[in-house]
């Protein structure tokens, strides 16, 4: 299944929302372009969780750092905690999550070192 194809069948079965135009305020994301250096993608994303309690998640420093200042670091979160809460949520295996991990270092992901039953809860690595 291509990558279209997939979105659209995730958002058929109710597993992902599409954020619509209105909850998006085109002042507050040109205020923050204005004000940070910061990719566009992010930014819009940080204005849509001001307004929203959507969480916002990211590997980018920079845009994290701004989000937990604007959001609060509870809502807030990179890859390897999106992860660690998919295998809380037995969305996942933790060899999964492990083997996700793996991949997005093998990509160029600016990880950490982790052991292999870092996302481990409750399971044998």
């Amino acid at each position: 299944m291509d990558c279209a194809a997939e979105i659209i069948s995730l958002q058929a079965a109710g597993r992902i929302h599409f954020v619509s135009d209105e909850e998006i305020s085109p002042d507050r994301f040109l205020e923050l372009v204005t004000d940070y250096d910061i990719g566009d993608g992010e930014l819009e994303s940080i204005s849509i969780c001001e307004t929203t309690d959507r969480a916002f998640c990211t590997d980018d420093a920079a845009a994290r750092r701004l989000a937990t200042n604007l959001l609060g670091a509870h809502r807030v979160m990179g890859s390897l905690r999106l992860l660690k809460l998919s295998v809380e949520a037995s969305l996942l295996m933790c060899s999964d999550a492990f083997a996700g991990y793996n991949q997005m270092r093998d990509c160029g992901g600016f990880l950490p070192d982790l052991p292999s039953n870092f996302f481990c809860v409750g399971e044998a690595a």
